[in-house]
């Protein structure tokens, strides 16, 4: 949650866009204006806060809300003054309940006694001064993962709600999650000489439906994996505990999430995305052929929904640009599925030609990945191949 899906190459594309964006800059008399309508665990926040740039980092997932907010200079400079230690007292005290919390098997996310617990702990969290509540708030959501009772299925990306929360302490559980925050930090600003401090701000809308209300210099950001990773399931007992506070009613369906039941909108959505890909056609037509021929099955019923909504996305964003922009750049992985590599970068470069924009490669990596992370069990016992690149689009 601190870092992002792309942590194998997360340094080197920074670096690749790092240096591109201080070339953008040196066009502009004021801070340069960033957004990311996909932002997941925003890996590009700190970059913003060293350069002073204004960024807007959206991801539908309320987690990320909260843990990002953590994320930032004024969060570090906080985290740096009062002290890992006085804030596992804080956090300590807040959560106190929970030591009266005996482990029981439970059919839920979390056991009803440590799930009040917690939401108790976050009302308590409130009473905090503003730049505390913050940092109380993500260890809160970093630590609930360890209260939570789950059970971890033969694919180890789909788990399960119930059973029994592991056999760890409360004090060692926030421990660890002051502890994350701690290595991030040291990470993204204790090595640095100067930090410049941006405008960060965060949201967790819909980026499909609508976009940001001022135009911005450049758009970065990271389609999610496009294979049998189901966000809405690898994040459940954060989203379970964020629901019972109020902050997530799972309203709409994250972009890569594999539940299709209730899809209604394939018969439109198909000729969206055909329509505005070529290879998306062939790709789909070889799709049919896998599922033996039929139109409407479980894959293409993904795949269909996946790229309608990802095209929408990249649409929205696309309005948001000035006349005079530095484009977009986006990182992307190409996935399997039944022998087809589902290349995302190649549908995107077809789909955002309607906006007259020119897309170019700037940088592949090719590794090696395990076919249980892909959407095809197929391909389970295969050592696979998979690029990972970065794109940037720009005005004809």
């Amino acid at each position: 949650m601190l870092f992002t899906e792309y942590a194998s190459l997360r340094d080197e594309a920074i670096g690749i866009i790092s240096a591109r964006l201080s070339d953008a800059e040196h066009s502009r008399s004021c801070p340069l204006v960033l957004y990311d309508p996909m932002a997941g665990t925003a890996p590009l926040l700190s970059l913003a806060e060293r350069r002073g740039y204004v960024a807007f980092f959206n991801d539908l997932n309320p987690l990320h809300l909260f843990v990002n907010a953590a994320k930032t200079f004024p969060s570090y400079l906080t985290f740096r003054d009062i002290g890992p230690s006085r804030l596992l007292s804080i956090a300590r005290r807040i959560t106190s309940r929970l030591d009266r919390c005996a482990r029981t098997v439970t059919d839920e996310w979390i056991e009803r006694p440590v799930l009040d617990g917690l939401k108790h702990a976050w009302e308590m969290s409130e009473k905090e001064n503003e730049s505390i509540v913050t940092l109380m708030r993500a260890i809160l959501l970093l630590s609930v993962r360890d209260l939570s009772s789950f059970i971890i299925t033969k694919n180890p990306m789909w788990i399960k709600p119930g059973g029994l929360r592991p056999k760890i302490s409360t004090e060692q559980t926030l421990r660890s999650a002051i502890e994350r925050l701690d290595i991030f930090y040291k990470w993204a600003y204790d090595d640095q000489s100067e930090v410049k401090g941006g405008r960060i701000v965060l949201t967790d809308y819909d980026a499909s439906q609508s976009t940001i209300e001022r135009k911005v210099d450049v758009v970065i950001t990271s389609p999610p994996l496009c294979n049998r990773i189901d966000w809405g399931r690898i994040y459940a007992p954060e989203l379970f505990f964020l629901n019972s506070v109020g902050f997530w009613h799972n309203k709409v369906e994250f972009c890569g999430t594999m539940a299709v039941r209730g899809y209604s909108e394939f018969d439109s959505e198909i000729k969206f995305v055909t329509g505005r890909s070529e290879y998306l056609g062939q790709f789909m037509k070889e799709v049919q052929k896998r599922q033996r021929g039929i139109e409407k099955s479980y894959y293409t019923k993904y795949f269909t929904r996946y790229f309608a909504t990802l095209f929408r996305i990249f649409d929205m964003a696309a309005s948001a640009l000035k006349e005079k922009n530095a484009g977009i750049y986006f990182i992307v992985r190409d996935c399997r599925y039944r022998g087809l590599t589902v290349r995302i970068g190649q549908a995107l470069v077809e789909s955002l030609s309607i906006h007259r924009i020119y897309v170019r490669h700037l940088r592949c990596w090719v590794r090696k990945d395990l076919g249980l992370k892909n959407i095809s069990r197929h391909d389970r016992k295969e050592t696979l191949k998979q690029a990972e690149s970065i794109w940037h689009a720009v005005n004809r």
